[in-house]
């Protein structure tokens, strides 16, 4: 019997195919965050975080200048998120709000927003 025939069996394809969707998504969201972060010794670069279901606050002083790590950690995360979940892409670096706001010239216009505006036009 095919899943044409009961709706519980389009439902799990339809939950299966959404929770890929996520997935993809945050990853995407994740990695336009790492690439437009300036970088000096990778301090910020190293500070975001995805979390699932509550936010993290914690806030430790790393470095990473290529990214690669604070990206494979994100996706890592990001691997275990569902439809329906609560997911965080955050930084708690002390000085990650300023750099929101303008205050470097390698992110002039700032990180997180522009990422999620590239993120929402992508998928409209």
């Amino acid at each position: 019997m095919s899943w044409k025939n009961k709706p519980s069996g389009f439902t799990a394809i339809a939950l299966k195919d959404a929770d890929q969707h996520v997935k993809k998504i945050t990853a995407e969201v994740l990695q336009q965050v790492v690439v437009r972060s300036p970088v000096m010794d990778g301090e910020f670069r190293a500070s975001h975080k995805v979390t699932l279901d509550s936010p993290d606050n914690t806030y430790q002083k790393e470095y990473d200048e290529s990214g690669f790590e604070t990206l494979a950690q994100g996706l890592k995360v990001a691997a275990a998120a569902q439809f329906g979940g609560l997911i965080y892409v955050q930084s708690n670096s002390p000085y990650g709000m300023a750099l929101e706001n303008g205050h470097s010239q390698q992110a002039p216009n700032g990180v997180y927003a522009l990422s999620f505006q590239y993120v929402c036009e992508k998928y409209k």
